[in-house]
């Protein structure tokens, strides 16, 4: 499986990341922000409770309660309060007119715990206000002094509040219209459950909830975005390091990362890598020195020995064993003096120098004079030798080193293919290219070996068991010399029963023709 960009990594998991921060800190504040909002309705419900003494009274009491209520919340909240009181035993006093019917008063538990504190606060002020004196000089005070009657706890300072003995407790039911929040509020003798429509509140929690929800992937693609940008900056110096890598050949040796002040880290990294290319390519150069001259002085000496040799073989006697040690040395100094040469080739390439005495060459006469030295060989394996080109294939070249290309490509197809095989050569016009094609009936490449077919000193296991001539510098030089020539040699096929490389060169006639069609447009 591909794996993803770094970018859209870094994006994907900075979303994950923030989501699953904003996913817990919204659950956690909508749960804080509902157990706040369900505090603040208890809250209200113990002061309307408080604040309305009235209810300790008959159910006149309560009517006026429930009147009171009402007024507070105004006429268009009226369904928005209920009201239920319960005396000692359990029986129902009073019920509001908006209580819903789906909720029996009856199996609501109403049973609250005494409260100590309250009770301790009652009768503290039960005895403080039993001190006071009336103006007559009468501890207390009847009707007529301002008083709403014994046990309601009214004073000269005004309204009393309702002092309850009983824990409070709350809790939330649900009808099929709406939520309801109930406070059951009492003192030893009734129990007072006062309810607020839970609805609104709900509401107002839902509507927070789905600006969350609506929120969050908006969020979240910010964010995203966001670490899509931060990666894309935190990579361009490694970009600017990736292009100027690429730029590195055995040509552009001398290209560096320019120095960078955005990031330590990353400066450091550039000059890391600006020292290893420097020490490659003063190992570069020196190898390629070392080639070229060896090369170069192993030529005068191999041409003497050559010709030595030569002289030496024309003296012994036919047929001799002087004669054959003499053929073999001369076979094996011409062979050093072709790999002489190709290493020389090679090493010219890699410093950008090759020779080229450009010329006009006619590709398909030139191809029939190769191909006559290589059918004399094939012949002795017994192998085929097709030739099909088209005529008037021109290309700008330097037909020695050119030759040498095809020519290493034909022995390369004789040498590795099989007896009674065959051998094809085409040449043909493929979009302002001149093609040569050379392909063989031979065992074919491995494809683990395919990539490295033009690696210098590269044989393919194959080649090596059938003992086959050479030290696997042909294709690696063909190569060369086609890339010098702005032209480019591949291995198109290989499998068992064919195998076929493609030269491509610059086809000169239609490369001249565009060049007029661009002048003269």
């Amino acid at each position: 499986m591909k794996p993803l960009p770094f970018r859209l990594r870094i994006a994907l998991l900075s979303a994950l990341i923030s989501g699953v921060v904003l996913v817990g800190f919204g659950a956690t504040a909508y749960h804080l922000i509902c157990r706040q909002k369900l505090e603040s309705l208890d809250t209200e419900i113990r002061s309307l409770g408080a604040r309305h003494p009235g209810w300790f009274a008959n159910r006149g009491g309560y009517e006026r309660l429930n009147s009171s209520l009402e007024f507070i919340f105004g006429e268009e909240h009226q369904d928005q309060i209920i009201l239920l009181v319960k005396d000692a035993q359990g029986r129902t006093l009073y019920t509001s007119a908006s209580w819903p019917t789906e909720l029996d008063p009856e199996e609501l538990d109403c049973s609250l715990s005494d409260d100590p504190k309250a009770i301790a606060a009652l009768a503290a002020t039960n005895r403080s206000a039993a001190s006071v004196a009336s103006p007559s000089g009468r501890p207390g005070g009847g009707r007529g002094q301002g008083g709403m009657g014994r046990g309601l706890g009214f004073g000269r300072s005004g309204p009393p509040q309702a002092t309850f003995t009983k824990v409070p407790r709350f809790q939330t039911v649900r009808t099929a219209e709406t939520s309801w929040r109930l406070g059951m509020l009492g003192t030893a003798e009734t129990t007072l459950v006062i309810g607020l429509n839970y609805a609104p509140a709900q509401a107002e929690m839902n509507r927070v909830r789905n600006l969350f929800l609506v929120a969050l992937p908006a969020a979240l693609l910010l964010i995203g975005g966001g670490g899509w940008l931060v990666a894309s900056r935190a990579l361009h110096p490694l970009r600017t390091i990736a292009l100027t890598a690429e730029r590195v050949t055995a040509k552009g040796l001398d290209q560096r990362i320019p120095p960078s002040s955005e990031d330590p880290e990353i400066a450091r990294l550039i000059h890391i890598l600006n020292r290893m290319m420097d020490r490659l390519e003063a190992s570069f150069h020196q190898a390629t020195r070392f080639s070229a001259d060896a090369s170069h002085e192993l030529k005068t000496p191999l041409a003497v020995m050559q010709g030595e040799l030569e002289n030496a073989l024309q003296a012994a006697a036919s047929g001799s064993r002087e004669q054959q040690v003499l053929a073999n040395l001369l076979e094996e100094t011409q062979r050093l003096k072709a790999i002489t040469r190709s290493l020389l080739l090679l090493a010219q390439a890699d410093a950008g120098q090759l020779p080229l005495a450009l010329e006009t060459v006619n590709l398909s006469v030139a191809l029939g004079e190769l191909t006559e030295d290589i059918e004399a060989l094939a012949a002795e394996s017994r192998i085929r030798v097709a030739v099909k080109a088209e005529p008037e294939r021109w290309v700008k070249a330097d037909w020695p080193l050119l030759r040498q290309a095809i020519l290493n490509l034909l022995h390369n197809a004789l040498r590795y293919n099989e007896p009674d095989g065959s051998i094809s050569v085409t040449v043909a016009a493929r979009v302002g290219q001149v093609e040569l094609e050379v392909c063989n009936g031979g065992p074919g490449i491995p494809v683990a070996d395919q990539p490295r077919v033009f690696d210098r000193f590269f044989r393919a296991d194959a080649a090596r068991s059938r003992h086959a001539d050479g030290l696997g510098l042909g294709l690696s030089l063909a190569c060369e010399i086609v890339r010098a020539h702005r032209g480019t040699l591949i291995l198109k096929e290989s499998r068992p029963g064919r195998t076929c490389f493609a030269l491509s060169l610059p086809d000169p006639v239609t490369s001249s023709a565009d060049a007029a069609r661009f002048l003269t447009s």
